[in-house]
């Protein structure tokens, strides 16, 4: 396992905390983005949001993830970023070891797509604007939800602060 990226192995805590910012810098892009009218982008957003959530996860249980040294390599050299091609794979493994995640996932498959096609029949998986937006902003509570429950032992006042300015946003809606 040559191409490891190091700073999993050096600093694991220090990748989970920076994924989850990232994370809730998504989602408050997201929610600015959706208040100004921009669902599309909103929706590439919290889709992003929860590729970094996904991707904490992950590194959160990357000693329990897989299931044999193939599957290991891969989450270390790749799997670990939850990449868009395997973020189903991904979810199922990590619902096999307890975490709610493989619905929500299709859901921001969902959103990924309406980001890049609008509501296009046959390239879109809504009939409307409002559909859209109302997974945008379930997907947005599911994720501060599972945040403070999947990683209560990872929270810090950084943590905090950025959660608290998304739900300010939140209420605003």
């Amino acid at each position: 396992m040559k191409s490891k990226i190091p700073l999993i192995e050096k600093n694991k805590e220090g990748y989970i905390k920076v994924r989850l910012i990232e994370c809730l810098q998504e989602v408050e892009l997201s929610l600015l983005m959706l208040k100004e009218g921009f669902s599309r982008n909103s929706a590439g957003k919290v889709f992003m949001a929860w590729k970094a959530f996904i991707s904490a996860l992950v590194v959160l249980n990357l000693d329990r993830i897989y299931r044999d040294e193939k599957k290991k390599e891969w989450y270390f050299k790749t799997g670990f970023l939850a990449p868009t091609t395997g973020l189903k794979g991904i979810s199922q493994r990590l619902e096999d070891l307890g975490y709610n995640v493989v619905d929500l996932t299709s859901t921001a498959l969902a959103l990924h797509r309406y980001a890049y096609n609008g509501v296009y029949k046959g390239a879109s998986d809504y009939s409307d604007r409002t559909e859209a937006i109302n997974d945008i902003l379930h997907l947005i509570k599911e994720i501060l939800r599972l945040l403070k429950e999947y990683f209560k032992d990872k929270w810090s006042q950084e943590l905090e602060e950025h959660y608290k300015r998304v739900e300010e946003i939140l209420k605003d809606l």
